[in-house]
């Protein structure tokens, strides 16, 4: 198996989801795709991103991850506030 589709699988395994969320609603499917958004960036912060050996791209790396993660918390606040 190649470097590609390794990186493939293990992106899948984690932000992937073979099972519709059910009910098929379009609340449980945003709620859904929002959670495992929410997850994938968890992991580049945490995971991948300080792995980056050059400082000043590491820094810009994560300031736009987590921009992207706090739009993304705001939207899940917003959408359970919604549903309250």
């Amino acid at each position: 198996m190649d470097a590609y589709q390794n990186d493939f699988q293990r992106v899948n395994a984690l932000i992937g989801n073979p099972h519709a969320p059910t009910p098929s609603t379009t609340d449980n499917r945003s709620r859904d795709r929002l959670f495992r958004v929410k997850k994938g960036l968890i992991h580049l912060l945490l995971e991948v991103i300080p792995q980056i050996e050059d400082i000043q791209q590491r820094q810009e790396v994560y300031l736009w991850v987590s921009g992207i993660h706090d739009i993304v918390r705001c939207e899940e606040c917003d959408a359970e506030a919604t549903h309250d």
